[in-house]
Formats: structure tokens, sequence, C-alpha cells
């Protein structure tokens, strides 16, 4: 079970395939994995245990096939629009049937796509890392393995790092700064190593193309398939898809703060220990014990419960959209308790520092 529970994964994917194959209402089968996945992950009680070992056959074969699951999830979509099943172009277009493709699609080209991705691009083999980013490509980022791990996992919890949020700063501005910080990172690093080896910058080895020829070639073959319409909304979708994914970064590193080059310790990252997210996040969630070492595989990694927690990862994402609430009921709580309890000396110093930027109640202050 501990390996086939991570088949939740493509499952949810080819539901959203079926509900683009069926068409109608159908087409939001995708959607309706939110708050399904939400009430159960809120539900049933954390899961703080080791996978089984034996795991890593299943729980790969379960990695792999979500790129044929999205190819065949993009191409439902462009088939149902083609034929007229879900008939979001002419005249018997529907506002309802193109809301639901558009958040099927952007939804599902994140979650659970983000997570195998982010899975494989941390893999030394060359052919998981290029399955990282084909994956990726379908949130309009094939280059996001670049920026995550040169930057990301060097910088964390630094202001030199576009992936942590700043106290007080809300989900919305958040998602800019991540998606400009990952292409900028992106563009910077591979010009530089380019140079150093005497290539052109913007010659053909540069990975900047690839946003252009997978991105795009997404984009391509849903408009020559099914027409304008749908290319748009595909577009839309991956925009989408790019903001769940930056909003994924939101929650796992907000308000967290590391004095740069200090080691990065165990209280350098929330966890969501759902039982729920755990699996369809391919233990992504399982945060600071992959930060502690990249290149463990997603079902070898340690669960923390010691560690700093969040509560169910989709209650953050819903309670984040309302920034007041989430300041408020967990966002200054749970780092209240983080500056009390695991902060080191000269984090607490920024930490104050920080929370007096934001307009925050200063309760470092007076410890």
């Amino acid at each position: 079970m501990d390996g086939l529970r991570y088949f939740l994964i493509p499952v949810m994917t080819l539901a959203g395939a079926i509900g683009f194959m069926l068409g109608g209402t159908y087409v939001w089968l995708g959607a309706a994995t939110f708050p399904v996945l939400m009430a159960l992950d809120i539900l049933l009680p954390a899961d703080h245990k080791m996978r089984a070992q034996g795991t890593a056959l299943a729980g790969d074969l379960a990695m792999y096939l979500q790129l044929p699951c999205m190819i065949l999830l993009v191409w439902a979509f462009a088939r149902s629009v083609a034929t007229g099943i879900n008939p979001i172009i002419g005249a018997d277009s529907s506002a309802w049937q193109l809301a639901g493709s558009l958040i099927s699609l952007g939804w599902l080209s994140a979650v659970p796509t983000l997570p195998v991705a982010h899975e494989l691009m941390h893999r030394r083999h060359w052919f998981p890392r290029y399955v990282a980013k084909c994956l990726s490509a379908f949130y309009g980022d094939p280059n996001r393995d670049i920026a995550h791990i040169v930057t990301h996992h060097v910088h964390l919890d630094t202001a030199k790092d576009s992936d942590t949020p700043r106290r007080g700063q809300t989900i919305y501005s958040f998602v800019f700064q991540a998606s400009w910080g990952s292409y900028k990172d992106t563009w910077e690093k591979s010009a530089e190593i380019l140079s150093k080896l005497g290539h052109a910058p913007l010659g053909w080895r540069n990975p900047v193309w690839l946003l252009p020829l997978l991105s795009g070639g997404i984009i391509a073959f849903v408009g020559l398939t099914a027409g304008l319409a749908a290319a748009l909304t595909a577009i839309g979708a991956m925009i989408m898809a790019k903001m769940f994914v930056e909003g994924f970064n939101y929650f796992q590193h907000y308000g967290l703060i590391r004095v740069e080059g200090e080691p990065i310790e165990v209280h350098h990252a929330w966890n969501h220990l759902g039982a729920i997210v755990r699996p369809i996040g391919a233990e992504i969630t399982n945060h600071i014990n992959h930060h502690l070492d990249g290149h463990i595989p997603f079902y070898a990694l340690k669960p923390e419960p010691q560690a700093p927690q969040m509560p169910s990862l989709f209650l953050c994402f819903a309670t984040g959209l309302i920034p007041p609430v989430w300041f408020r009921y967990i966002a200054q709580p749970r780092l209240k308790d983080w500056d009390e309890r695991f902060a080191t000396p000269g984090e607490r110093k920024l930490a104050d520092e920080a929370n007096a930027q934001a307009g925050w109640p200063r309760w470092l202050a007076s410890a």
C-alpha cells in the first residue's frame, strides 16, 4: 500500500481527462478533485510514518506515468473542443464549461504535475531530469529545475531567494516575485555557464529555448487541433498553473528566516504531513528532510513531526487567498512559535526586524 498510494497522482490526472472526454458539466471533474482531496486531508489524521522498504518500483512507476497522463489530458481537452463535445466555441458556447475546462486544466497542470517534476529534477540521471522539464512545460516553466537547484536550495530562507516569501507578503504579490525570480535566475545562470564555456549566451545550447519549444508546442498543438479559443484557454490554464506552482512555494517557506551562510537545519521549512497531501505531493510536503539532502528519493524521506508544522496544505491555500485570515489565524501564530522555539539568536534579530517591517506585533521585542 505504501507504493500504491502514489497512484493517486495519475488517477487525479486521468479523472480530468475522462471529464473532458465526457464533456458538458463533466469538464469540472478535474477541478472537483480539489475540494474532495481538501476535505480528506483536513479530516484524516496526520501521517508521520516512514514509507516501507520496497516502495521504489511502484512509486517511480506512478511518477513516470504522469507525463503520458498529462499528454492525454491536453489531447482530451483539445478533442473535446474540436469535436464539439465541450462546445466552448460557437453559438452553443457555455461560460460554465469554459470555466470548468480552464480550472481543471490549470489545476492538474500544477498539482500533481509540479510534485512529480520536482522529484525527478533532483535525480542524478539525465532521463528523469528531462522528463521533469517536459512536465514543467505544462505550467510554462520547463527550466524550473535550474533556478530551483542553484538558487532556492542554496539561498533558502534568505533575501536572495525569490522562492521565500517575506512576512506580511500576500500570495498575490509573491507569485509574481517567484515567477520573475525563476525566469531571471535561469537566464543569468545559463548565460554565465555558456559564457565560461565559450558559447554564445543566446545560442542553441541555452536551455531558455525550451520555453517556446515545449510550452509553446503544447499551445500550438491545442490551437492547430481545436482552434484559437482552445489555444487561448490553454494559455490561461498554463498561467493559472504557474500561479498554483508558486503558491505551493508560498506555504512551504512563508516568513522563515536563515542567516546567510549559516547551515540549513531542521527548522528551516514548514512541513505539511497530511495523509492525502503527502502522496499526491510526492512527499514534497515532507519538506525539510528534502532540503537537508535534495538527492534522497521521495519514498525514503523521513518525516520530521518535531520540526515546524503547518495545518493541511489545502487549508493553507484556501485561507491564503484571504490574506487577513491567513495572517491572523495561521501565519502569525506559527511564526511566533517558530521565533520563540526554533530560531537562533541571529534569526530572532532578523525576525523582529521583519515583523516590524510587516507591521506585525513585535512579540520578540519584549522577550
